[in-house]
């Protein structure tokens, strides 16, 4: 009995931080955390969508690379909004698939724990093996999410720039 309260207790205080992360609230992570940089990328998500009023204002602006700047503002909300919200259930609905709490992660994860494919190898080399997968992506989201914030930290900027509103 007292593993199924743990496990509940483990699950509410995580969704209890994802909470304080969409609403802008102290959070107590590492600078080292990647929920610091989830946090940081949500909270200048919000202060792009919060200066930039007029989204239209955005064609006005110079286009850098490929991506135009209404097209950027528009990848940064829709990726915030997946990144808090676990995916875009309309393009699964798309799909033809049945939209499940099971994130692809942890279909991977659970099949890779299970079956290496490698006949003879053990749990624990598996294990490892998934957690130096783990790490590896891990330092790539992060890396991510670092550019992704100072994308929208630029469209602000420019935006208000292009607006003349105060910097």
């Amino acid at each position: 009995m007292s593993f199924n309260t743990d496990l509940s207790t483990k699950l509410e205080n995580s969704r209890n931080t994802l909470r304080k992360i969409a609403r802008h609230d102290d959070t107590e992570f590492s600078k080292q955390s990647i929920l610091n940089d989830m946090e940081k990328f949500v909270k200048m998500v919000n202060t792009m969508d919060e200066t930039v009023l007029v989204p239209s204002r955005l064609m006005n602006l110079p286009q850098e690379g490929d991506d135009d700047p209404f097209s950027l503002f528009a990848m940064l909300n829709d990726l915030k909004t997946e990144l808090l919200w676990a995916g875009d259930a309309e393009e699964q609905v798309e799909r033809g698939r049945r939209v499940s709490d099971l994130s692809d992660t942890d279909s991977d994860t659970s099949s890779a724990a299970g079956d290496s494919g490698i006949e003879g190898e053990d749990e624990r080399e598996s294990a490892a093996r998934a957690a130096a997968a783990c790490r590896r992506h891990l330092r790539g989201l992060r890396r991510s999410l670092r550019h992704l914030t100072a994308a929208a930290a630029t469209l602000t900027r420019s935006y208000q720039e292009e607006v003349g509103a105060p910097v």
